[in-house]
């Protein structure tokens, strides 16, 4: 009697899509945040008209990118957990988006720590 008693996705492996979807949109939001805390760059038109720009990052910015990132790596634990505890057959998968979202999340912490601390 092998016959599968899972009818679908269960909640935790539901869940498992909305903890990705969220990390990952919080990983997208600390690049633009990023993009906004970084010093500017002099392009020709700034030094013809003698426009001053921000030479050093705004760190208020920075801390809220570090938060960012460590929600994320987070909740890309809390899903791997699931993960490991849903995983019991043989067609189940490791979800490789959040184990991409923790190794990005995790290496943007270093970087910050490693630039800023």
């Amino acid at each position: 009697m092998s016959a599968c008693r899972r009818k679908g996705p269960d909640l935790w492996s539901r869940s498992l899509r909305y903890l990705a979807l969220a990390g990952w949109t919080l990983l997208v939001s600390a690049f633009f945040i990023l993009d906004r805390a970084k010093p500017k760059v002099e392009t020709f038109f700034e030094r013809v008209y003698d426009i001053r720009l921000h030479q050093r990052w705004d760190m208020e910015l920075a801390r809220y990118i570090l938060w960012l990132m460590v929600l994320g790596l987070l909740l890309s634990i809390v899903g791997l957990i699931i993960n490991a505890h849903r995983n019991r057959r043989r067609t189940d998968q490791w979800r490789l988006s959040l184990i991409f979202l923790g190794v990005i999340s995790l290496s943007g912490i270093l970087l910050y720590h490693v630039n800023f601390g």
